[in-house]
């Protein structure tokens, strides 16, 4: 499996170390424009290489057009989030000249790739990119909110992160939608359980917590990395060996209200091919709202059109 990471910033770096301890990856590609970092990043992939004992061929890039023949693309490049931005989509003018370049640039030599965004905002940015090139786009989603959503409930009901399952779809954002429809902890309900170990929980509070959390993390660290890149290896792991797990990316969702499919997190079986979803579990509630969320993402991704004109 021949497996290439364009952008090789913080996410980026992190990413690829996960990934180092893939065995199923034969050949793994690293794109950076800045001149230079591509390599040395990959120089210390394969150092570590060395201790996985791994048999993975690394190959490093300056230019987007030099990457062909990949399975699949993850697409990491792009202006991050700082602390002191109250929404992804300060980013939208940036990170959409990114995305339009890498799509133009890629694409034609990887038709046949699978193309996985990180870019933020992700969600626009993925429609964005499969708007521009028509390939098999998704995004990470909402697969890192619905980690940092059952990490915090494993911390409020001191409970074994085992025994907790549970999503988040809607936007990787402010839209984010709780799904508490589908929270589990030790193979009962959330109500279930509350009512019958008598522990305390305030909903509002948990999904606040989870809202702020990267702010927080940012702001001390610097950036976000462990959580989004066993995320993302997470994603690309199930759609390689087809696994079909469950996971919150976004995919292609239309909406009557819409023109276009823009690509919102539902939790749905990830494997060579995507679904099925489980909209169809979720109350009439969480399935209002990820509509609501999705115009969300559709307003972001027109601004994205306006900004690239």
């Amino acid at each position: 499996m021949h497996v290439a990471v364009i952008g090789t910033g913080q996410v980026g770096q992190m990413t690829l170390m996960a990934l180092a301890h893939e065995s199923w990856i034969i050949n793994l590609t690293l794109i950076d424009t800045m001149p230079g970092l591509a390599k040395a990043v990959g120089e210390e992939i394969r150092h570590s290489l060395a201790s996985t004992r791994i048999p993975m061929e690394v190959s490093t890039y300056d230019e987007d057009e030099a990457v062909e023949g990949a399975d699949i693309v993850l697409v990491t490049a792009g202006t991050p989030r700082t602390p002191q931005m109250e929404d992804r989509t300060n980013l939208i003018k940036a990170n959409a000249a990114t995305i339009r370049q890498i799509a133009e640039a890629v694409v034609p030599k990887n038709p046949h790739a699978k193309y996985v965004v990180v870019t933020n905002p992700v969600d626009a940015m993925a429609t964005l990119f499969k708007e521009i090139s028509d390939a098999w786009v998704i995004s990470t989603g909402t697969n890192l909110d619905s980690q940092r959503f059952r990490s915090e409930l494993a911390k409020c009901l001191d409970v074994p992160i085992t025994d907790v399952t549970g999503f988040v779809g809607g936007e990787h954002g402010k839209a984010a939608v709780f799904l508490w429809s589908t929270v589990t902890i030790a193979g009962s309900s959330i109500k279930e359980f509350v009512d019958s170990s008598k522990k305390l929980l305030n909903k509002e509070q948990v999904q606040e917590s989870i809202k702020e959390i990267s702010r927080l993390i940012i702001k001390s660290t610097g950036g976000t990395r462990q959580g989004p890149a066993t995320s993302f290896r997470d994603i690309l792991r199930s759609i390689a060996l087809n696994s079909n797990k469950v996971l919150s990316i976004a995919a292609p969702y239309k909406t009557p209200d819409l023109s276009v499919p823009v690509m919102v997190g539902i939790p749905q079986v990830v494997g060579k091919r995507l679904g099925p979803t489980l909209e169809h579990a979720l109350t009439h509630e969480e399935r209002t709202d990820l509509r609501k969320a999705a115009r969300k993402i559709y307003n972001t991704y027109q601004a994205a059109l306006i900004s690239l004109q």
